[in-house]
């Protein structure tokens, strides 16, 4: 439990990575156009290469639900969030909004990888090791372009990285969960994925998306936009694809040696590594 959890600070911590690459404020304000489309790019190759997958592998019959709740919840959201921050500019609003769907999503998707880092730990702590590894790999991208994303919304550097540690955070509650809940977490983990999955399509395609094209100038042209956006989802599709093949990752974790743990659990066989 105490590496586990050890090993989930770490994960969350590389959060913080978005600070040295927007810690200038020059290198911000030529650079800051392409951070939303990227970030679009990110989330839609997180939500198709990994998280719907996942979710549908775990629960083919009902998965498409939770990702619906969670696509649906989101707009909910983004409504009562929109009447939150309606007394800010236009503009700020609708940046403000995004930011909080962004860290609410992003919380959940980390929960999901919680119980994906707890899970492996109870397998054995070589298997938890590695599945950290390639669970930090692929954060890095998607962290630094929230903290960007929390930047250009308005939050001072300091304010943006407090926020996105907390979000990022989440992680350490869904492996201590899973280490403590063990033979029922993954039974409901295509619900957290779901969630999550339907959390970030909704951001990235009815929220950060129609924002890039209502203000084209900002982002130079569609094609700026577009090559942006084909650049964030390539990268993160590369490293996810990469990670997964050499670390294994969601629902490689319910595997054989996954089913027999939770059997074992079940039958009350089951003595820790």
């Amino acid at each position: 439990m105490f590496y586990a959890i050890l090993t989930s600070v770490a994960v969350a911590l590389t959060s913080l990575i978005g600070v040295l690459f927007f810690g200038d404020s020059r290198r911000l304000a030529g650079i800051q156009k392409f951070v939303v489309p990227v970030a679009v790019g990110i989330f839609l190759s997180l939500v198709l290469f990994e998280l719907i997958p996942e979710t549908l592998a775990l629960n083919p019959s009902y998965g498409g639900i939770a990702v619906a709740f969670g696509f649906i919840g989101f707009y909910i959201l983004a409504s009562v969030l929109h009447q939150r921050f309606h007394h800010l500019e236009e503009e700020d609003c609708d940046r403000k909004g995004a930011a909080m769907l962004l860290l609410v999503g992003d919380a959940v998707h980390n929960i999901a990888d919680g119980v994906i880092l707890g899970g492996a730990f109870l397998i054995d702590p070589t298997v938890g090791l590695v599945t950290a590894v390639g669970l930090a790999i692929h954060e890095i991208p998607q962290e630094i372009v929230e903290f960007g994303v929390l930047v250009r919304a308005g939050f001072s550097r300091i304010h943006a990285a407090m926020y996105n540690l907390l979000s990022a955070s989440s992680i350490v509650f869904g492996t201590v969960a899973t280490m403590l809940l063990a033979n029922t977490n993954f039974e409901y983990l295509w619900i957290i994925t779901g969630i999550a999955a339907g959390n970030l399509l909704y951001l990235a395609a009815s929220d950060l998306l129609p924002r890039i094209h209502g203000n084209l100038p900002h982002y130079k042209s569609i094609w700026h936009s577009a090559s942006a956006i084909i650049i964030g989802f390539v990268v993160m599709t590369f490293i996810l694809n990469w990670t997964h093949s050499n670390f294994g990752h969601g629902h490689d974790l319910e595997d054989e040696h996954v089913k027999e743990l939770l059997n074992e659990h079940d039958e009350g066989e089951y003595h820790p590594h």
